[in-house]
């Protein structure tokens, strides 16, 4: 809060709750300095466009008997709209399968394969999450329909043991997905591991595939780019990335962001970094869509859990205590007084209570600015996002390829909503 300029201070703490909801999509006020308004509206348009285009809403599949099991709202949307994104990048380029990179239980490549008639290979590193797929994709090509067909227009191809093959006709030899056990991690192995597989499914015929990730963590996203520069076969790219935090960097010491030329001469030394690591897990947090629908209730609960917890670690931290997670998010927040005694109990540390309580007499005047400091933050989430995003597109523009950043979910479902797409 210290960081935040003195002109600005008062100006926030006198805002309602309705007014910080509003804060991060450009409202300003006659009464606030201009350094604070032009602060806002600039945060304002420099956010991405989240605004999700009607031919992406138009391509959504339908999830059937074999694919719905188990879904959550989200998953099923997430699932549902990026599998008909891929559905037409495949029609656009012609290609005849599909690369799952971060598999994980295989919704995405189930839905691909029983739904649109592609065949699919996941890449997931756990081995028992790739079995789990393989054993969930036997059950739902039990529960789909027998006369399931390759989509039209669609090469599809099938898939058996650990690569692809070409397309079969005649019962029994539709589209297909199976999982590999690999860790795309940008070592040699793991490099030489996706180039067998490549090769093996060019030996037989599949020369046109496709690559899809669905909020591929961290690194996976730039190391999954890399991969489609350096295979000609891959034919288009359709990525959704999360957890920006997890990427090494800065880039001067192997890292991935910045990643294009571009947003690297913006650098203010070799090897600095541009932004922090909490910066780059605050464009990973919530959007200000779902800020703006948050209600004073939710305001409220959120200034405390925020408050008292900073409170937990200070007085931790000062114990040579570590914080357990799971405990703390088990205490009770109605106030400090509930918080102290249910966390004390928790950690069976009756010594706690009185500590915390102390604590929070002290710096409970400053739980005040939670709010305002989060409204704050809200106004740069979007502007650190699409830096990452955009940095991403530009690097594939640098090397010559057709990239755009397109919004494919409902950023209220799913925040992570923009998908990096690419084709040659």
């Amino acid at each position: 809060w210290e960081k935040i300029p003195d002109e600005w201070r008062d100006h926030l703490l006198q805002l309602n709750y309705e007014e910080m909801n509003a804060t991060p999509f450009g409202r300003t006020k006659d009464t606030w300095p201009s350094s604070l308004n032009e602060f806002v509206t600039t945060s304002d348009k420099l956010c991405l466009d989240r605004t999700v285009p009607e031919w992406v809403k138009e391509a959504e599949v339908k999830l059937g008997l074999g694919t719905r099991g188990g879904l959550s709202p989200k998953k099923v949307h997430e699932v549902c709209r990026l599998a008909g994104v891929v559905k037409c990048m495949c029609l656009k380029t012609s290609c005849q399968a599909v690369i799952d990179i971060g598999s994980g239980l295989g919704y995405l490549g189930r839905c691909l394969a029983l739904e649109c008639g592609v065949s699919v290979m996941g890449v997931e590193a756990k081995q028992e999450l790739t079995e789990s797929a393989q054993r969930m994709m036997e059950d739902g090509r039990r529960k789909a329909p027998s006369n399931l067909e390759p989509c039209s227009g669609i090469a599809t191809s099938c898939c058996h043991g650990d690569r692809l093959h070409p397309p079969k006709h005649g019962p029994g030899n539709g589209p297909s997905n199976v999982s590999v056990s690999l860790c795309l991690d940008g070592t040699a192995q793991s490099c030489e591991q996706m180039k067998e597989l490549l090769q093996q499914s060019e030996s037989v015929g599949v020369v046109r595939l496709g690559v899809v990730g669905l909020h591929c963590c961290g690194d996976l996203t730039p190391y999954t780019q890399k991969l489609f520069l350096s295979h000609p076969s891959i034919r288009h790219l359709v990525l959704v990335g999360c957890c920006y935090h997890k990427m090494r960097q800065p880039h001067a010491c192997g890292g991935h962001f910045p990643l294009s030329a571009l947003v690297k001469g913006l650098m203010p030394a070799q090897g600095q970094r541009i932004v922090s690591t909490l910066a780059l897990r605050l464009a990973a947090q919530e959007t200000r869509e779902r800020w703006r629908k948050q209600s004073n209730g939710n305001h409220s609960n959120h200034e405390k859990q925020m408050a008292f917890r900073a409170i937990a670690e200070a007085v931790l931290s000062d114990k040579g205590s570590p914080l357990n997670g799971k405990l703390i998010r088990r205490a009770n927040y109605a106030d400090i007084g509930s918080f102290a005694e249910s966390l004390s109990i928790l950690m069976k540390d009756p010594s706690l209570k009185d500590k915390l309580l102390t604590y929070h007499a002290t710096y409970g005047q400053f739980v005040a600015y939670v709010e305002p400091f989060t409204a704050l933050q809200t106004c740069m989430q979007g502007v650190l996002e699409g830096l990452i995003v955009l940095d991403r597109c530009v690097y594939l523009w640098e090397q010559g390829i057709q990239a755009e950043m397109v919004p494919v979910f409902d950023e209220d479902l799913s925040p992570r909503c923009i998908a990096l797409l690419a084709t040659r």
